[in-house]
């Protein structure tokens, strides 16, 4: 599946609703919907007290409307990300990944969270 379109979207969906590592881990998150862009493309995760109301495909246009936090970063910096080779907030620490918007100061306390995300997108075939 290409990365970040709606087949994808759908599928990292199903994977995150069956994370139990997530459910507790994001357990605490009521801060909104969160995007993950990459060039174009981003995927809106609302995301809700360990809960996955929906992921969407969208782009990156709507993504800047719709999201209360942007995770950015290009192609192969994604491919790290999904490969396990590059941790989400380390990612961002290091300027590989670029909180565009929303506080680094309220992702922090989900650190354990953004492992799980990663980890059911991880679970996906995805075609870069």
């Amino acid at each position: 599946m290409k990365a970040f379109s709606a087949e994808w979207a759908s599928a990292y969906y199903e994977a995150l609703s069956q994370n139990e590592a997530y459910k507790q881990s994001g357990a605490k998150w009521d801060l909104g919907q969160l995007a993950l862009v990459m060039d174009e493309q981003a995927v809106l995760l609302d995301l809700h007290e360990g809960h996955c109301r929906s992921i969407r495909a969208v782009s990156a246009v709507d993504a800047q409307t719709q999201a209360n936090f942007i995770i950015e970063g290009n192609r192969i910096i994604w491919q790290k990300v999904l490969a396990g080779e590059l941790a989400p907030i380390m990612g961002i620490m290091s300027g590989k990944l670029k909180l565009i918007k929303g506080s680094i100061a309220k992702l922090m306390p989900f650190t354990k969270a953004a492992v799980d995300l990663v980890q059911s997108a991880q679970e996906l075939e995805t075609d870069f």
